[in-house]
């Protein structure tokens, strides 16, 4: 066996270092899969203070870094269709800080209140209602989902970051209840996606 080795040791060390390379370039892919992770957005949009269309929408930063939330989109979704509306100005006092819109950054970590479900819902609701300038209350009898859109800048990226859940209205003994449709948020990952954001910013931004 000795001998074995003696004679083929050059081809033994070639398969050595071929096999030494396959596990940098695996220890590579592992390294660069992990740091992209750490790396990308990951915004969560959440009920909190309630279990109907009173609840506050909570935003949360878990990313890495900071990010600069640029536009919220509310769409909803009644028997007749779905109408989205850009929902960044405030309509109400916002339980946190005393501001007229829901731009701002928003350090890693840390959560926004951004306004009630209903807040957020109505002026989608009243965009597309029917007839035109219909009570809100009316409105939202009809309402069978509401989605909220983030859109941020994330970092130093050229595209935009975002994420979008929705929720699903339950009706209870004439009460509406708010459940999320999935478990967590659903973040907006491919380039195409992101490239399509640009699209529904607010013209003004």
């Amino acid at each position: 066996m000795w001998n074995w080795i003696a004679g083929n040791h050059q081809v033994i060390s070639a398969l050595a270092n071929i096999a030494m390379l396959l596990v940098w370039i695996a220890y590579l892919q592992v390294f660069v899969s992990s740091y992209r992770r750490q790396k990308r957005s990951n915004i969560l949009i959440n009920r909190g203070a309630g279990s109907g269309l009173e609840a506050r929408c909570l935003i949360s930063n878990m990313s890495a870094e900071v990010i600069y939330i640029e536009s919220l989109i509310a769409t909803v979704e009644t028997a007749k269709g779905r109408w989205s509306c850009p929902v960044t100005e405030v309509l109400e006092g916002r339980s946190d800080l005393d501001l007229k819109t829901r731009q701002g950054p928003l350090q890693a970590g840390r959560l926004i209140d951004v306004g009630s479900f209903r807040s957020l819902a109505e002026p989608a609701l009243q965009s597309g209602a029917e007839p035109q300038g219909a009570d809100p209350s009316y409105c939202l009898e009809n309402l069978v989902a509401l989605e909220i859109k983030v859109i941020a800048v994330h970092g130093s990226e050229d595209l935009l970051a975002g994420a979008k859940r929705r929720f699903d209205l339950i009706r209870r003994e004439d009460r509406l209840l708010l459940r999320g449709h999935t478990v967590g948020t659903q973040q907006i990952r491919s380039r195409r996606e992101r490239e399509e954001l640009r699209d529904d910013v607010e013209p003004d931004l």
